[in-house]
């Protein structure tokens, strides 16, 4: 599971409680084992995800679809040539951002500031 940094909110005005309770929820589902947090730092402008939020959705026949939404619109990819593209995008998103250690840190540490 790819988080960008959006839930971890460092933008603009939000209740306290609520971020914090968001915070712990979202360390709370990194512990389990079918999960894998990762965070997109804010100081890396230029990274592979800014074409839009994207959900790589795999079948119990091994077939690879994206699903794709954004202003206002929602696209399920199923072209394995466009389903390839998307997937290498993906796979780029997450070496650029931080790993699940590192995510669940900066999590953590967010969640101390409030």
């Amino acid at each position: 599971m790819l988080w960008p940094q959006t839930p971890v909110r460092r933008r603009g005005p939000l209740n306290a409680d609520r971020a914090d309770s968001e915070y712990e929820h979202l360390a709370e589902r990194a512990t389990r084992p079918n999960v894998a947090l990762q965070v997109m730092p804010m100081d890396r402008a230029g990274h592979a995800g800014l074409a839009g939020p994207m959900t790589v959705i795999e079948t119990p026949e091994d077939v690879t679809l994206v699903y794709l939404e954004g202003q206002g619109n929602s696209h399920l990819v199923s072209k394995p040539d466009e389903v390839g593209v998307l997937a290498r995008r993906y796979a780029m998103i997450r070496t650029q951002a931080l790993n699940p250690e590192e995510s669940v840190s900066l999590i953590e540490r967010l969640a101390g500031e409030l």
